[in-house]
Order: C-alpha cells, then structure tokens, then sequence
C-alpha cells in the first residue's frame, strides 16, 4: 500500500461522509415527519464516521510501523557491512598464515 492509495481512501471516506451527513440535513429539514429514515441515516453517518476514526488511527500505526522499518532495515544493511567487513579481516588473516 503506497501513500497515494491511503490519501485517496482518507479523502474518499471523508467525502462520503460529507455528502452523507448533507443528505441528512436535507432530509431533516425538507421530511422532518420521516423519522424512521432519519434514524436510519444518522446510524449510518454515526458508523462512517466511526469507520474514518478507525481508519486514521490505522493510518497513524502504518507510518509509525514504515519508520519502525526503515530504521530496522538500516540497521540490517549496517549489520550486513560489518559482517563483510568481519569476513575481509578472516579472509586477510588467512592469506597471512
């Protein structure tokens, strides 16, 4: 998942939200008798805007988990050179004897 992907899932859920949350008002001041359908939609804007929080928090922990990554992949590729390094010495060390 690249970050082009997250972005347009965040502005996506946002805007449905948006328009859900508009279509609601519309509803309540235009139907205000529709109650059952205006219970309705508010539970489900309650739930999409659950699902965004959700989906921010999951966007936090995904950039917290790359730079935990990238910190361990240098950490790797620093391990990496020592051992070459370690396996130069060994390998010096046997042309002299």
């Amino acid at each position: 998942m690249n970050s082009l992907e997250i972005l347009k899932a965040k502005i996506n859920l946002k805007t449905t939200l948006i328009k859900f949350k508009s279509s609601l008002e519309e509803l309540r001041e235009k139907h205000e008798d529709r109650t059952d359908l205006i219970n309705s939609m508010q539970e489900s804007a309650n739930d999409i805007e659950h699902f965004h929080n959700v989906f921010l928090q999951f966007e936090d922990e995904y950039y917290l988990e790359c730079k935990a990554n990238l910190r361990n992949q240098i950490i790797i590729a620093q391990h990496k050179h020592e051992i070459d390094k370690l396996k130069e010495i060994i390998n010096d060390n046997k042309l002299e004897l």
